[in-house]
Parts: C-alpha cells; structure tokens; sequence
C-alpha cells in the first residue's frame, strides 16, 4: 500500500506537469498566431513607407492600422528613431527605448508601459524594411491577456509571458519584474518562433483533485494486490496453521495414540526391539497418515510436544512389559530436537524410567540434515554415555551421505524399503554394499519393509542381521505385540 500510494503521489505530479505542458503548448501556440498575424498582414504595403516623410504617408499609416489585428499603433523607424506614427503622427522616440537593440531582423519585446500610455503594458515587434528603415508594432498588452487567461480556464492557476531579462506579462495584464519568482508547480514552455516563453502554474484544487485521484487509483490498485498477497499467503500457510492447530488440538485430546513395529533378528527371527510409530485417529476425519503431517510439525513449535509425547508413551507403555529379554525402544526424532534446549535432560530422565535391560534407541531421519555443531556434538556424546543409541533412518534416500556414518557416532543404519524391495529382483549387490559401508563405520544394518520371505532369505545371504517389516508383524497397539521372547516363524 505503502509503494502503491507513493507512485499515485508520483504520477499526480507527473500528470500535473504534463497538463501545465499541454496548456503551456496552447497557449504558446496562441500567442505565436497573434504575432504571425500582426506582422503578415499588410505586411508588403506598410514596408513602402518607412523612409518617406511623415507627412506624406501619416494618412495612409492610420488606414493600414485599423486594418490589423490586436495592434494599437504601428510606427515607422529610419535610422534608429521612430518618426511617424499611425495614432500620434510626427514624434521623434529613440527604438532603443522599445527593444533592447536593434537587429535586421522581426524582434520583440515588452514593455510595462510607454511614453504615450503610462501604465498600460504592451508587446513590440521591429520588423525590418531596409538598412536603416523598419516597421515597429505595438501589440496591445490586453489581447495578449486574454490569452493568457484561456489557461486559466483550463485549470491553470496563473498564465504568464516571459522574456528573458526583459519581464513578465500575466493573464491579468500586469507587467512583473524579471526577477519575479514563478510559481512552486510552474511549467515553462518556449516558443520556437519568437523569443519568449509561456510559464504555467495549476491551481492549488486542481493539484489537489489529481493528487486525489491518483492516490485513491493506485491506492484501490495496492489493495487489491495486498488482497491477492493475502489470500495467496492464506492458500499457501493458512493450511499450515489450521493443520498445527488441529494436531495442537488433537494432543490435548488424546487424539493420537503410538503403535510398535516388532524389530527382528533374521538368524533367528526373535524380536529384539520394536519401532515406536505416532498414529493421529481424528474423530472428523478418521486415520491421518503421518505423511501428512509430521513433515509440517517439524519445522514447527510442534515439534516439542509431539516428539515428548511419542517418547513419554513408549516408555510407559514398553515398560509394562514382562521384561523377558533385553529390548530396544527405537523412537524417531528430528534433528532440530537435538538443538532444543531441555532435550537431553528429558530424554535421560524418561531413559532411567525403562526397566533393566531396555534402552532408547534414537532414529534421525535424513529428510533434515543434520547440522555439525559443538551443541550435536555435545547431545550425541551425553546421550550415548547415558547407554542410549542412535540410529540413521532410511538410509540412502534423498540427502544421504557418507559423510553423514563419518560425522557423527551413529549405531545403527536403517536401509529403506525402496532397496529392500530390490533384493529379490537382482539388487542384492546393492545391499551388501550398503553392510559393507556399514561395518566399515562400525554399524549395523536394520533393514525396513520386509514383506517377502524372498527378501527376508536374501537380506540373511547379505549379511544384513536386524529387519521389520509386515512380514514379521504390522504395527499394533502395545497390548497386541507377540511376546518378546516369541519367535517368529514364516
């Protein structure tokens, strides 16, 4: 609104200059016709007098000048002097005193008064007849106002005709000083025919009118584009808030719940541990998949308490297990919860909660890279010396790296189901390179998604010793996990 309302104040400027040009240009094109027509008519007929005794042509010098337009004498000069004039007669004037100098050539100029007519401005135009000889026009000042005050009528304030270091004549037919001062908004359009320029001022309501409507044009254009800024900023985050609304909403609630997938050792096919999955039941809505969601919750304030709430479920839950054998807990957690202040005490606490012989394992997912921080640093070593693991989730996919194993203390490398459904079509190789890697770092493998038992016998041949997947088990409620101690068989 703010750009819009200062390219309206913009625009009203130049459009007030642009309407002083026009009426600059109309009235420059006036006055240049009124000139034109005082020189051009009877122009061959008064050139033959000057020179002859005044005597002789006075009478003929008054006929010739009732018959031009907007003069009020015509004189006739030889050598330098006026000497006949069409309304005095016989006078004898110096032409120094109506124009600046001489010149062999049409010449203007201006005049607040003359000799003859105190107080009453005129124009003088010296038209040439010989070396010596010319005619001198006096142009009544009035007619030249009356022109002037045609831009009046067209919005502008004040109309004036200036030349240069001579004076001012307003549309009131007042003669002004050259040293006069133009108006704050004036415009100055010159003529190309004559020596004199047309100065126009707007009046101040019709600077103010277009000033107006310029603001309220482009002001009316600002808010319809903040308008489309906003719904645009509405279609592309609103969603996004009613989304963490609705999950806010849903914690407070007891809309989600948390499900275990088994973890199985493939030799022998026993679980020895489970993933910890977050599931949201909305009661509008039915089932949302986390893919719908956890991507918003974290880059968000949500993440917090949605990442407190799956690991303070989990622990409570697992904990009510028979503990039968030792059992690792696995919970995802996003980078971003490393650099959350409080988290390392929280986990540490909930950790000293599982019985003897269980523990956390942590699951970073790649979608986020992890940044290398002393702070990371600092949360995987007072972690790790508390007995709890890491473990990089879906490895291989999007942002994965080598650099990633060498970087940081992980535990554990989850190979995605994208490989893994490779492994019973020609892309065992692919597997065992990834254990390889592994092993290198000191890792091992759990492979995700086994739901064949082809994938299960060629993920054993590659060496690969940990796997979930529906092959074993769907993720259940913690009431519905087959005992800890339980093989499961194919």
């Amino acid at each position: 609104m703010v750009v819009a309302i200062l390219l309206g104040e913009r625009h009203a400027g130049w459009a007030v200059k642009r309407h002083e040009q026009l009426i600059g240009d109309d009235l420059v094109a006036s006055i240049d016709r009124i000139l034109e027509s005082v020189i051009s008519r009877r122009r061959a007929e008064l050139a033959a007098l000057p020179g002859q005794p005044c005597e002789k042509v006075e009478r003929p010098l008054a006929e010739l000048e009732t018959r031009l337009r907007y003069v009020r004498a015509v004189a006739l000069v030889s050598n330098g002097r006026l000497y006949c004039s069409s309304a005095l007669g016989r006078i004898d004037r110096p032409l120094s005193a109506y124009l600046t100098s001489s010149a062999n050539k049409d010449r203007i100029g201006l005049l607040a008064q003359t000799p003859f007519q105190p107080g009453v401005p005129v124009l003088t135009i010296y038209s040439p007849t010989g070396n010596s000889t010319g005619v001198l026009y006096l142009v009544e000042g009035d007619y030249l106002a009356d022109a002037l005050a045609h831009g009046v009528r067209l919005g502008a304030e004040t109309a004036a005709l200036s030349m240069a270091g001579v004076g001012i004549l307003n549309d009131q037919g007042e003669f002004l000083s050259a040293s006069s001062s133009q108006a704050a908004h004036a415009a100055r359009v010159a003529s190309h025919a004559w020596p004199f320029a047309i100065l126009v001022s707007s009046s101040d309501g019709f600077v103010s009118a277009t000033r107006w409507k310029y603001r309220l044009a482009y002001g009316a254009v600002g808010l319809l584009l903040a308008a489309l800024i906003a719904a645009a900023y509405l279609l592309a985050f609103a969603p996004r808030r009613l989304l963490l609304g609705a999950v806010q909403r849903g914690l407070r609630r007891g809309e989600f719940h948390v499900v275990y997938q088994p973890i199985v050792a493939i030799a022998s096919r026993s679980v020895i541990g489970v993933e910890a999955l977050l599931r949201w039941h909305h009661p509008r809505w039915g089932p949302i998949s986390p893919a719908v969601f956890m991507a918003e919750v974290e880059s968000s304030e949500m993440l917090a308490a949605v990442t407190q709430f799956v690991l303070r479920t989990s622990v409570a839950e697992m904990s009510l297990r028979p503990p039968a054998t030792p059992l690792r807990i696995a919970v995802n957690v996003a980078p971003r919860d490393l650099e959350r202040k409080g988290f390392v005490a929280e986990v540490e606490a909930l950790n000293e909660k599982l019985p003897a012989g269980s523990s956390l394992v942590l699951e970073l997912t790649e979608r986020f890279l992890l940044s290398e921080s002393a702070r990371t640093a600092a949360v995987f070593r007072a972690l790790k010396a508390k007995g709890i693991k890491f473990a990089i989730d879906d490895f291989g996919t999007q942002h994965s790296n080598l650099d990633v194993l060498n970087r940081f203390p992980f535990d554990y490398v989850k190979i995605d189901r994208q490989f893994v459904n490779q492994v019973d079509t020609g892309g065992a190789d692919l597997i065992k390179g990834i254990v390889s890697v592994a092993r290198h770092f000191g890792l091992q493998v759990i492979a995700e998604g086994v739901e064949t038992e082809a994938q299960h016998q060629a993920l054993l041949s590659g060496g690969v010793p940990f796997a979930q997947g529906f092959l074993y088990q769907r993720p259940v409620r913690a009431g519905e996990l087959v005992s800890i101690a339980t093989v499961v068989n194919p």
